[in-house]
């Protein structure tokens, strides 16, 4: 999965993708000035990447809506958890995916199901549903019920659970020494999505020694192919988040980064930003 740089596509971005052939396009604020743009920039992706190129999107709600101008209001998900009205969260997912789907997105990559800690990172608050496990699993269904509606695939993420990282891991690598017990609440909601039918689960750059010392999760095939696939019984989809965050980058390049996350059982990989190291990902799976 790769992202653009801007609201057109030059020739330096068609010539990529038609390179890369990318599974999937991520879309963000940055490529939105208008809605006759976007659509044309839409349609261009398609016609370069071709049908089998999956558009995606982080629809959350509230601060995490790439295109507020131009998309139905989405609260945040904190106030639907305050709330805890999944009927209303279903109506509103089914709404939005419906507007997404009418311009030709088809993966999102929400809800985000982490469980909130008295230690979670501030810009976690509004983009969680609660603190309580079972709100936010219930509240997450409802999400991935009313998205199914409307005819979008959703992501449950960040796997196994971000909720008591201090650091951000846009920026560095957080560690969370919870043993594995310490952390079945923050499995919870996943199990639920999972029995939900969630399409894909997103996997974090969080270090959980108590679970594998040896790297983040995103690398850690004791976590995804052990934990999410065996013990859990997941086998759709795995996404690793970015790659170009600086709790990868800070300890490992971009080529190691994509051969160890899918050798540890991420199916898809998101070089979200910069072209060169897309390109460079790209040819590191090509010799793999």
């Amino acid at each position: 999965m790769i992202g653009l740089p801007g609201t057109e596509l030059g020739p330096d971005d068609e010539a990529r993708l038609d390179r890369i052939r990318p599974a999937s396009v991520i879309l963000f604020t940055r490529n939105f000035s208008s809605v006759t743009q976007i659509k044309t920039l839409i349609r261009r992706i398609g016609e370069i990447a071709g049908p089998q190129c999956q558009l995606a999107i982080d629809h959350e709600g509230g601060r995490v809506v790439r295109f507020p101008e131009a998309l139905p209001p989405l609260p945040a998900p904190r106030l639907f958890g305050e709330g805890r009205d999944p009927e209303k969260m279903r109506k509103a997912a089914k709404t939005a995916a419906t507007a997404l789907r009418d311009w030709g997105f088809s993966l999102n990559l929400a809800p985000v199901v982490d469980v909130l800690t008295p230690t979670s990172h501030p810009r976690m608050i509004d983009r969680c549903f609660g603190s309580d496990p079972e709100r936010v699993s219930e509240m997450a269904e409802a999400f991935i019920r009313g998205m199914r509606e409307g005819g979008i695939l959703t992501c449950a993420k960040h796997f196994p659970g971000v909720g008591p990282a201090e650091l951000d891991p846009h920026e560095t690598g957080p560690k969370i020494t919870a043993t594995r017990k310490m952390m079945e609440p923050h499995l919870l909601p996943f199990r639920r999505a999972i029995a939900a039918g969630v399409d894909t689960v997103m996997i974090s750059h969080i270090l959980y020694p108590e679970l594998d010392s040896s790297g983040p999760a995103t690398l850690s095939e004791k976590i995804i192919a052990g934990l999410l696939k065996d013990e859990m019984g997941f086998g759709r989809q795995i996404l690793s988040d970015d790659l170009e965050m600086g709790a990868i980058q800070e300890k490992h390049g971009i080529e190691e980064a994509v051969l160890r996350a899918s050798k540890a059982g991420c199916t898809l990989l998101l070089v979200c930003k910069e072209p060169d190291l897309q390109d460079r990902a790209w040819k590191a799976l090509r010799k793999e």
